[in-house]
């Protein structure tokens, strides 16, 4: 004999039926546990942090984008120069004289080679032999036969004589000749018996032709032409 059980069990397992709710047992809001919240304060940055990430992301693609088109577009540009200041160096050289003449080896040379026309005391002018080969021969000439002029005042009195630059200007270059002018400045002192002296204002008109150094000339300069001129009178 079988039994056939019925389709509607809800009389037989009252236990089984969901019990009638209650609007009023049911919370508005459910506090989160402290260990949850805990969990949330220290991970919740993590989006902000994703969210400025691609900010930056973003910054960086457009700035290559711009950057790449900008460098294909001025493929096609023909090169502007724009001429930036004077340099230091270049405003000293335009001021000294012109670029084709260093200042520097030029008042080198003229301070060692001009005070040597005019060394010269009782013992002679030892020191004039050293211009051969630095000055034209006839400025040699010249300067040779001034001291032996002078020599027998010079040993009667004790008598000393040198000459001292003191500035140099109004250089003026020629590249295609490869000489120089110049207006050098100074003055001459004479002494007498070691006990007295006299200073006389001097300046000359000098003109130098570039000269390759050699043993004869250790210095890039050649004196061709010289033209001093001596105030009248002294002060002791």
């Amino acid at each position: 004999m079988s039994a056939t059980l019925p389709t509607d069990t809800a009389c037989y397992y009252p236990c089984m039926q969901p019990a009638p709710a209650d609007p009023t047992s049911i919370p508005d809001a459910v506090e989160m546990p402290p260990a949850v919240w805990r969990h949330y304060r220290a991970f919740s940055w993590v989006v902000h942090e994703q969210r400025i990430v691609l900010l930056i992301l973003g910054f960086l693609l457009a700035a290559a984008g711009s950057t790449w088109s900008l460098a294909l577009r001025l493929r096609h540009k023909a090169p502007v120069v724009v001429r930036a200041a004077p340099s230091l160096k270049e405003i000293a050289a335009a001021f000294y004289g012109v670029p084709e003449i260093s200042y520097d080896q030029l008042a080198f040379f003229l301070d060692a080679c001009l005070p040597l026309l005019y060394a010269c005391g009782a013992e002679g002018h030892p020191l004039l032999p050293l211009l051969q080969g630095l000055v034209a021969p006839e400025i040699y000439d010249g300067a040779e036969r001034r001291l032996n002029r002078a020599a027998a005042d010079l040993r009667s009195n004790g008598m000393t004589q040198s000459l001292t630059l003191t500035s140099l200007a109004n250089v003026v270059a020629d590249a295609a000749s490869g000489r120089a002018a110049a207006d050098v400045r100074g003055f001459l002192t004479v002494t007498v018996h070691r006990s007295s002296a006299q200073f006389f204002p001097w300046e000359a008109h000098v003109l130098l032709e570039a000269n390759p150094a050699s043993r004869l000339n250790p210095y890039p300069f050649y004196l061709l032409r010289f033209e001093p001129h001596t105030a009248p009178g002294g002060t002791r």
